[in-house]
C-alpha cells in the first residue's frame, strides 16, 4: 500500500499555490515542478499532432504491402511509421510540415517558460534580505605570484582594484588528489591495525604483507 501513495506528494504539491509552494519549500522546488508541468505542454500536443496527423498518413499508404515478404520482414506496428509511405510520395510533405510544427511550438514553450522562471526568479530575490550570497563571484584561473601565496594575492588584488565592493573572499582548492592519499592512508592504517592485532596475539610470528 505504501507504494501506491508514494507519488502523491506530486499531486498535493500540484494542488498548492505557487506561492505558497514557494513560501514552503523554496523557490528551486517550484521550478521542478514547471519542468515537469512543461513537458506535459510540450508532448501533450505533439502527441495528439503526431496521433491524429501522422499515424493516419503513414497507415493508409501501402509502402510495405508491396515488399517481399521474403525479403523483408515486417509488422503491423511498421504500417504507423514513415517507413510505409512510398518512396516519392506527397505523404512526405506531412511529415516536413510537422517538423517545422513540433519545432515551433517548443521554441514557444522554452521561451515563455524561460521568461516565467527569470520573472519568478527576480521577484524572489527582490522580496529577501540582502545577503552576501547575492553578490558572490566565481574568480578562476588565478595567476601564480611568486612573491606571495594566492591568497594574498587575490586579497590584494581586490582591494586595489575594488576597494568599495570587495568584502571577503574564500580559496576553493581541488582537494581531489588529497582525497585519494586520504583514503589511502586510511586503507593502510586499517591494515596496520589488523597486523598489530594479529602480531599481538601470537608475537612469534611476524606479520607480512606484500603488495
Amino acid at each position: 500500500r505504501v507504494y501506491l501513495h508514494f507519488l502523491n506528494w506530486m499531486r498535493d504539491s500540484l494542488r498548492m499555490p505557487e506561492q505558497e509552494l514557494i513560501e514552503h519549500a523554496g523557490l528551486d522546488s517550484a521550478i521542478y515542478l514547471r519542468i515537469f508541468l512543461v513537458g506535459l505542454k510540450i508532448f501533450t500536443p505533439l502527441m495528439l499532432l503526431g496521433f491524429f496527423v501522422l499515424i493516419p498518413v503513414n497507415l493508409t499508404d501501402q509502402n510495405l504491402d508491396a515488399l517481399n515478404p521474403s525479403k523483408f520482414v515486417f509488422s503491423d506496428i511498421d504500417k504507423l511509421s514513415i517507413s510505409n509511405v512510398t518512396e516519392g510520395s506527397n505523404r512526405y510533405w506531412a511529415h516536413v510540415l510537422m517538423i517545422y510544427v513540433f519545432t515551433a511550438w517548443i521554441c514557444t514553450v522554452l521561451y515563455k517558460e524561460y521568461e516565467t522562471v527569470v520573472t519568478m526568479r527576480l521577484r524572489f530575490h527582490s522580496a529577501q534580505h540582502r545577503r552576501a550570497d547575492h553578490f558572490t563571484i566565481l574568480v578562476r584561473n588565478i595567476p601564480e605570484d611568486p612573491d606571495e601565496p594566492v591568497n594574498f594575492h587575490v586579497e590584494h588584488f581586490f582591494r586595489v582594484n575594488h576597494r568599495d565592493y570587495y568584502l571577503t573572499h574564500e580559496i576553493v582548492y581541488n582537494a581531489t588528489k588529497l582525497a585519494k592519499l586520504i583514503k589511502k592512508k586510511e586503507e593502510l592504517q586499517n591494515w596496520m591495525d589488523f597486523y598489530e592485532i594479529k602480531y599481538s596475539r601470537n608475537t612469534s610470528e611476524r606479520p607480512v604483507r606484500k603488495k
